[in-house]
């Protein structure tokens, strides 16, 4: 290889030496660059070393701060310079920047070489240089800005001191806010956010170096004190205002504050208020207000004055607590009574006012009692009289304070009054009565007696104290009573009437009450029995009278019908559970009326008793025999032997020899007499049978022995019972026929002499959908007996009175009269002229056209009831006819004083007045007495033309019967 290079190679150092030279003026840019922002830069700048603090660099800036040169700097450490007393002082402050990298530097004091005071701004971050840590520095002297800080400071403080009051009043919550646990804020004019002092921060809970906005100065204030709060805010008049506030931590806190508006010298104005934690006097306040609301609910509810009484002297005070009652005892409200007590004192009664007061000044010392009874002067003027008592007590303020009450014992006293008269009255009535007042020690033995001192017939004498009651004795009381008795004693319970039977000294049975209730003293502990006691010998002896006339008959002295029933019931019960047999026997004597009518009452009763007499003979001590009313006689046979068949057997035997006993002529007053009895029987065995049955059955089987011709016997045959079935089945198809509408009327035409149609009898016809039409005869009289003729009757006059209406609707009909049958039972009904009224009046009918046909048994039962009824509906236009006449007991005296105006001849009359000549002179008569007494009169029954003649002739004008036309249903009918 030569030295000369080829010409292939010269180009190749020519880039390179290029390179180098840009590579050189790169660097040397990037020097000058560094220079520039190290050596010339305005801020103080070091390099140390990390470990020792050692200078490295140190700018031209840097050596005019702190007057070290460049060479004193790099011999030197920032420890021996005065930056830092060591180096971990340095490096806290480097630990501290870091984890705040955007907080400021950190501030230090430095002496120059000059030895002039420097305030700096120290801040450091850590560099590599050649691999190894350093530290780079920047110094600014804040030295001039803090002092410019401070004059700022004194201007400020010149302006406070410009504003006197204002700097004085803040100074002042400044140094007790933390005492007073206070704060206070201020809105200058133009800003909104508040600026809050460090003691309202510390009050709120909220750190003071928080930024604050207005929504987040108020947001702690309770909801429901927002609105209170804004208000105060913006009238700003100071005052006071307190509210809640909601600290972070849920924490509710009481605060108080006071706004205000201060305005400057320079026209302009700053918003202030103070806040104060009051929450523990808050708290406090509500638990004292609470006890103080428990008090006065208590006491509100006390009948007594509740007070408390501060005295200021023996003739002055005040009262600080009075209750409610205070207006009730007094008439003074407790307002009035705390304002002024002398509202109270001033109606203490005048004769007793000065006692009264000497007696509370006696007691105005500490742990002394009051106690006064007194009398008042209300505003009313009653007098009324009181209870006062009080405890007196030395308070930590040296005042004495009394606590005590007042009651009203107006009534106690009147009560004590009545009571002490009652005690007198009591031991006079004592003296007096017939009763007796005792008492017993806690073992039951009598100590004492009060009152009657009957010692022969009320046990009260002394030979009973000192002994127990049942000691005493009873002749009515077993171990068992007497053992239930003292479980009564022991259970401390009161016990009423107790009757007790004995004999006296000449052997008298007598009878004695007793009554007692439990001694307790104050303190519950049970002391004895005391009570009262009586002689009820006459009321026993009395109540046995009335026990034998309720259960026995007063003419026969034999069992009566309830006694009867009881000793049945038992019987019936008996053969139920033992399978046992009975018989009973219905007697009824045939025709004891006769007897009655001819010889007279007397005479029927002495029979009756010699019929009890040997009814007895004929029986057993263990049967019964009893009178059921009247001439009837039951017996009851009990314990039967045998079967059914046995029993039957021993009835009959029974029952023949009642026959035969009952046919011995009787021995009456006036002559002999002879009298038969007709007796049903019916046996009693193990099924269960109802009282009621067997009476009935007995009794079907006594008439069906009458009507096998009187003096005989017959048993039960169910054959009986089927019609009795069927009667009662009848009744409830009647009452359901009733309810579906099965019932109707049949018209049949009433005509005059010419034949011409003048009116209709309204029939009651049933049609039943399985028995077919069923006949008056057998349902009416059914009703009659059962009560259903009210429901019925009253369903004739509705459609009766509708029917009327009809007519009234058609010409040819209008002027028809309709006739109505009555029965008995539904004329005395209390409704019935009601049902008539309504019945008009619902329909719209005329009531002239109306005729009411009555019987004369029903008028002769109560003539007087009849009359005011029948002239009741007769002033509204109803007519009335009597039906049947001549059949009953007729008197011409009620003929004149009922006010009918039709008679109707009764069929029976007309059917044979052809051929009867007592029938036609009945019928003549009857036409006669019409006429005379201005009736009209009917014929009822005609069917031929020569029964029509007949009547005419003697002068009837009204004619009804099959001659003229059937009962016919209203469809059907015809006045043509």
């Amino acid at each position: 290889m030569t030295g000369k290079r080829s010409s292939s190679e010269k180009p190749d150092m020519d880039a390179m030496q290029a390179e180098l030279r840009s590579l050189e003026l790169a660097n040397r840019r990037q020097y000058d660059m560094l220079e520039a922002l190290f050596a010339q830069s305005p801020a103080a700048i070091s390099v140390q070393r990390l470990d020792d603090g050692a200078f490295i660099d140190v700018n031209a800036r840097w050596q005019q701060l702190t007057g070290y040169s460049w060479e004193e700097a790099t011999r030197s450490t920032s420890v021996s310079l005065g930056f830092w007393p060591d180096i971990e002082a340095r490096n806290a402050a480097l630990r501290e920047m870091q984890a705040n990298p955007m907080a400021g530097g950190v501030e230090i004091n430095f002496r120059t070489r000059d030895g002039e005071e420097l305030l700096l701004e120290w801040r450091g971050s850590i560099m590599q240089i050649a691999g190894e840590p350093h530290l780079l520095v920047y110094l600014s002297d804040i030295t001039a800005q803090r002092i410019a800080q401070e004059a700022v400071a004194e201007s400020e403080q010149a302006l406070q001191d410009a504003n006197e009051e204002l700097r004085g009043q803040l100074e002042l919550f400044e140094e007790t806010e933390n005492l007073a646990q206070a704060g206070h804020w201020i809105v200058p004019q133009g800003q909104t956010v508040p600026r809050w002092s460090r003691g309202l921060f510390r009050l709120t809970q909220t750190p003071w170096t928080e930024k604050l906005t207005l929504e987040r100065s108020r947001s702690g204030i309770h909801p429901d004190d927002r609105e209170t709060y804004m208000k105060a805010r913006e009238a700003m008049d100071g005052r006071l205002l307190e509210f809640r506030w909601i600290r972070r931590d849920g924490d509710v806190r009481w605060v108080r504050s006071r706004m205000h508006r201060y305005h400057r010298q320079d026209d302009s104005y700053v918003d202030f208020g103070v806040v104060q934690d009051f929450t523990e006097e808050a708290e406090a306040k509500l638990v004292l207000q609470r006890r103080l609301d428990v008090i006065q609910r208590l006491t509100s509810r006390l009948p007594e004055m509740v007070f408390q009484f501060e005295m200021f002297s023996r003739d002055s005070g005040r009262f600080l607590f009075v209750s409610d009652a205070c207006t009730a005892i007094f008439g003074v409200t407790p307002e009035d009574a705390r304002a002024a007590p002398e509202n109270v004192f001033r109606l203490i009664h005048p004769e007793d006012i000065v006692q009264t007061l000497k007696s509370m000044n006696a007691a105005a010392q500490d742990g002394m009692t009051w106690a006064q009874e007194f009398r008042i002067i209300g505003k009313d003027g009653q007098v009324r009289t009181l209870f006062g008592k009080a405890i007196t007590y030395k308070e930590l303020d040296g005042k004495y304070n009394a606590y005590g009450s007042v009651t009203d014992i107006t009534q106690h006293k009147e009560s004590l009054a009545i009571l002490q008269q009652s005690e007198a009255r009591f031991r006079a009535l004592t003296e007096l009565s017939s009763d007796w007042y005792w008492e017993q020690d806690a073992d039951y033995r009598f100590t004492r007696f009060d009152g009657a001192f009957d010692t022969g017939r009320t046990k009260t004498g002394q030979t009973s104290l000192g002994k127990t009651r049942w000691e005493v004795g009873a002749l009515n009381m077993s171990e068992a009573d007497w053992a239930a008795h003292r479980g009564v004693l022991d259970a401390r319970q009161e016990f009423r009437e107790l009757e007790l039977r004995d004999r006296d000294e000449q052997g008298r049975v007598y009878w004695v009450s007793t009554s007692g209730a439990p001694i307790f003293d104050s303190h519950g502990v049970f002391q004895g029995y005391r009570g009262i006691g009586r002689n009820i010998t006459e009321r026993k002896e009395a109540e046995e009278k009335i026990e034998r006339l309720a259960f026995y008959d007063v003419l026969t002295d034999l069992p009566n019908r309830r006694l009867l029933m009881d000793h049945l019931q038992y019987a019936v019960a008996s053969c139920a559970r033992g399978r046992l047999h009975g018989a009973l026997l219905f007697i009824d004597l045939d025709n004891f009326k006769d007897l009655n009518d001819t010889r007279g009452h007397d005479v029927g009763d002495g029979l009756l008793r010699v019929v009890a007499q040997r009814l007895k003979d004929c029986v057993r001590e263990s049967d019964t025999v009893a009178r059921f009313g009247g001439d009837e006689f039951v017996v009851l046979l009990q314990d039967l032997d045998g079967t059914l068949a046995d029993a039957g057997v021993q009835a009959e035997l029974v029952a023949r020899k009642i026959l035969q006993q009952l046919n011995i002529p009787y021995e009456l007053p006036g002559g002999s007499h002879h009298s038969t009895p007709s007796i049903g029987v019916v046996l009693i065995h193990g099924v269960r049978q109802s009282v009621d049955e067997l009476l009935k059955q007995a009794d079907l089987a006594m008439y069906e022995a009458k009507s096998a011709g009187r003096n005989t016997l017959r048993f039960f045959d169910p054959a009986m019972q089927s019609m009795v079935a069927e009667r009662t089945e009848l009744e409830s198809d009647l009452r359901a026929g009733l309810q579906r509408g099965e019932l109707m009327l049949y018209y049949q035409p009433v005509v005059d002499a010419d034949c011409r149609v003048v009116g209709a009898e309204a029939l009651l016809r049933w049609q039943h959908p399985v028995r077919g039409m069923v006949s008056p005869m057998q349902f009416v009289p059914l009703a009659e007996q059962t009560g259903l003729i009210i429901p019925l009757g009253e369903w004739v006059l509705q459609t009766a009175c509708a029917q009327l209406a009809a007519w009234a609707r058609s010409p040819d009909c209008a002027q028809l009269t309709l006739a109505v049958n009555v029965s008995a039972r539904q004329f005395r009904s209390p409704e019935f002229v009601v049902q008539v009224q309504n019945a008009i009046q619902q329909n719209g009918a005329d009531p002239r056209l109306l005729k009411l046909e009555l019987t004369e048994s029903l008028l002769l039962t109560d003539s007087q009831e009849a009359i005011m009824k029948m002239t009741a509906l007769r002033s509204l236009g109803v007519r009335f006819a009597l039906d049947d006449f001549g059949t009953g007991y007729s008197s011409l005296s009620y003929l004149k004083m009922l006010p009918l105006q039709q008679l109707k001849i009764d069929q029976s009359f007309v059917r044979d007045v052809l051929t009867d000549v007592n029938d036609a002179a009945i019928a003549s008569t009857v036409l006669a007495l019409g006429r005379s007494l201005g009736f009209d009169v009917v014929a009822e029954g005609v069917e031929t033309e020569g029964q029509r003649q007949f009547l005419l002739n003697q002068g009837c004008v009204f004619f009804q019967g099959y001659l003229f036309g059937r009962p016919v249903p209203v469809t059907e009918f015809s006045v043509g």
